[in-house]
């Protein structure tokens, strides 16, 4: 009776109602400024919309248009007709003849795509306007679909209400640039195609050895069945991003689990490059490392990756490793500047960069991916080189059904993406212009702003009244209000053009990858039915705090199935929330807000199941958690909570731990740090909240 009553008072703090947390007047959360719905019609002959019920009781619909009318245009590629030429011809002859519906007959069309420098030591190869392998934005995409804008774009019209069906064809494109670039596009739908990349190196395999030139150090030996010579790259492949590779797992292997991701080194933000020493007494094809940056030990603090310091040290002779060579020379389809772009049955066997970019460059709306594959093909090492889909400023996203994994970064990245502010003077700030095609990339009069401190914790919100200034240069905003204390070092979001929203993660597999599941910090979503195994990184993680944006709020994460998540996990959790602080280890302030994580299994993690920190209005379960906290040595402490627990709390408010199921001997106790203050824990989920 005690327990119950004390649940009661801390439902009446949180004001849950049907599962959720009722809006606090008194305690603004960014998230609920924005609409939970698009505002635009529903035509259930076309379009695809869901809805769900978000912690705060507001029901979010999410709304992706298809393409509407009618008319079928079809033709086979001409005698001596390109797929380079042939595929933007009949999108423009489709859209000339007024139909809606292109269909391509089944093939497997082979693109020679743009032609590529290759002599990267000659100063016209390297200058800004020169196409090659480093510089792939500068190279033309094999396929565009659309046009870049020529001006300013309110509406997307370069193309709109078109379905295009492949029959089952395969794109086979060629260089590590862009596969297909989609431009200004409305109502487009790419349905029934498998993309690849059969002939560009995007990774190998190798073996760390001693360093035959350069004694006391580290080489690489890439194995005798992965060429050493890239036509793109002109000379040896560049060794770009080194990680453990498990050879014994899912033949021919995969990143390795269980292998902390710090044992990795990226020779691309400016360290030197390997010394391609071909046939070595340690093997035929040796880069050395004669050539790397050390400082004074490969253990040295100083010697970082990101600051040009890169070598195989990291590593113990005999490792078996996965050299990726094009881990952000491309992307495999980007979306830009776009409004319901639909892709259903898309396979992605293999590309460089990263899979499908929505949208990095453009703050529209309305994409879905729905039963595709994104994961390697037969006798391929990865599917992708870095992420598989990434997608920012955009709302209305229905990820559903889709099996990813296989790749070189997260599965799914969602994110939000904030602009610095540049001055400050009462009401009117400075920020600088995005100086592209989209007016909404830029704050106008009447948007609403919202502000954060430098640890991306919520501070205010302000409307625009008025705005001066260049938008390839710097704006000067007038706000209604001055935001108290507003520094340089804060930032903020455009909360009525910029901010992702609205997504549905649903009944997808993602798995042995070098990745998180799923990554996010955006509001009103649901994360719902997935099965996550293998992730090297983790299951889900909320990105937050110094570095990682604006926190989830308004996120529902539930029914999801995780087993076996990555090392990383030992020390940040299957299902990680934490916020790192500027000068503390957690932001002391809250971060995320209004979380529903329930009915989620999570099986044989090395560490915590779930990982709470820098969160307020946390309704937590019930959670299944089978044989977590494998790893039982050298354990990371939350102030007072070791990572030996099963689920840690730590700097959070107002919060319900229900209904935990725990088995197997290693898993540990439910640890709730002091600084958690009321935070409530029950055996059972007693309350009818439905």
């Amino acid at each position: 009776m005690v327990n119950f009553i004390l649940r009661l008072i801390v439902l009446a703090l949180l004001c849950p109602v049907a599962h959720a947390f009722c809006q606090q007047p008194d305690v603004p959360i960014y998230s609920e400024i924005l609409p939970t719905s698009s505002g635009l019609p529903y035509d259930p002959a076309t379009d695809t919309r869901e809805n769900f019920l978000a912690p705060d009781g507001k029901t979010v619909e999410v709304l992706v248009k298809g393409p509407t009318g009618s008319g079928t245009y079809s033709r086979s590629i001409r005698s001596g007709e390109t797929p380079d030429a042939y595929f933007p011809a009949v999108v423009s002859e489709a859209v000339t003849a007024g139909a809606h519906h292109l269909v391509i007959p089944k093939g497997v069309y082979s693109f020679h795509g743009p032609d590529f420098c290759t002599d990267l030591q000659s100063s016209s190869c390297n200058s800004p306007t020169s196409c090659n392998a480093n510089q792939y934005w500068v190279c033309a995409p094999h396929w565009t679909i659309g046009q870049y804008p020529s001006g300013q774009v309110l509406v997307p019209d370069s193309v709109s209400d078109l379905d295009i069906d492949f029959r089952d064809s395969e794109l086979d494109f060629s260089g590590p640039s862009i596969g297909i670039w989609i431009l200004e596009s409305q109502r487009l739908r790419l349905r029934n195609v498998t993309i690849d990349w059969p002939s560009l190196p995007i990774a190998s395999l190798g073996t760390i050895v001693a360093d035959p030139l350069n004694p006391g150090h580290n080489a690489l030996v890439i194995d005798r069945n992965y060429p050493v010579v890239d036509k793109y790259q002109g000379g040896p492949v560049q060794i770009q991003a080194v990680d453990i590779w498990d050879d014994n797992i899912d033949p021919p292997g995969t990143f390795d689990p269980k292998a902390n991701n710090d044992f990795e080194t990226y020779f691309i933000f400016g360290a030197p490059q390997p010394t391609y020493a071909g046939k070595t007494s340690m093997g035929e094809q040796t880069f050395s490392c004669e050539s790397c940056t050390f400082h004074n030990s490969s253990t040295d603090p100083s010697c970082s990756m990101g600051l040009g310091c890169a070598n195989f040290d990291v590593f113990s002779p005999g490792t078996r490793v996965i050299v990726r060579h094009y881990t952000y020379n491309g992307q495999a389809i980007a979306v830009n500047w776009s409004n319901d772009v639909d892709f259903e049955n898309v396979k992605l066997r293999t590309g460089p960069g990263m899979g499908i970019t929505v949208s990095n460059n453009g703050g529209y709306r309305g994409f879905r991916l729905a039963h595709s594959e994104i994961k390697r093909g037969p006798g391929r090492l990865i599917s992708t080189a870095s992420d598989a889909i990434n997608i920012s400023l955009q709302a209305d996203l229905i990820l559903e059904g889709n099996d990813v994994g296989f790749q070189g970064d997260d599965s799914i990245n969602i994110h939000s993406i904030t602009a610095p502010i540049l001055g400050v003077k009462g009401t009117e700030i400075v920020v600088g212009g995005a100086c592209d095609p989209d007016p909404m990339d830029a704050p106008i009069p009447g948007d609403e702003l919202g502000f954060f401190n430098i640890n991306f914790a919520y501070q205010d919100t302000a409307r625009v009244v008025a705005s001066t200034g260049d938008s390839c240069g710097t704006l000067h905003l007038t706000l209604d209000h001055a935001i108290a204390g507003l520094k340089t070092s804060y930032s903020l979001l455009d909360l009525t053009q910029q901010s992702t929203a609205r997504y549905i993660v649903r009944d997808n597999v993602f798995h042995e990858c070098r990745c998180h599941g799923v990554l996010v910090n955006a509001p009103y979503g649901l994360i719902d039915h997935n099965v996550m195994f293998d992730n090297s990184a983790g299951a889900i993680a909320l990105s937050g705090g110094a570095g990682g944006g604006p926190g989830s709020t308004n996120l529902s994460i539930t029914n999801n199935l995780i087993s076996r998540p990555g090392q990383w996990a030992q020390t940040l959790g299957a299902i990680s929330l934490v916020a790192p602080g500027t000068s503390t280890a957690v932001v002391p302030a809250p971060v995320f807000e209004k979380l529903r994580i329930a009915n989620n299994v999570v099986k044989d993690a090395p560490g915590p199941a779930v990982l709470v920190t820098s969160t307020r209005y946390l309704d937590l379960g019930p959670t299944f958690i089978v044989n977590a906290n494998q790893v039982q040595t050298a354990p990371a402490f939350f102030d007072t909570i070791p990572t030996l627990d099963s689920i840690l709390v730590d700097h959070s408010s107002d919060g319900i731990i229900c209904g935990t199921e725990r088995i197997g001997q290693s898993t540990g106790p439910i640890g709730i740090d002091p600084t958690a203050k009321t935070v409530l824990i029950e055996s059972a989920c007693t309350l009818p909240l439905e």
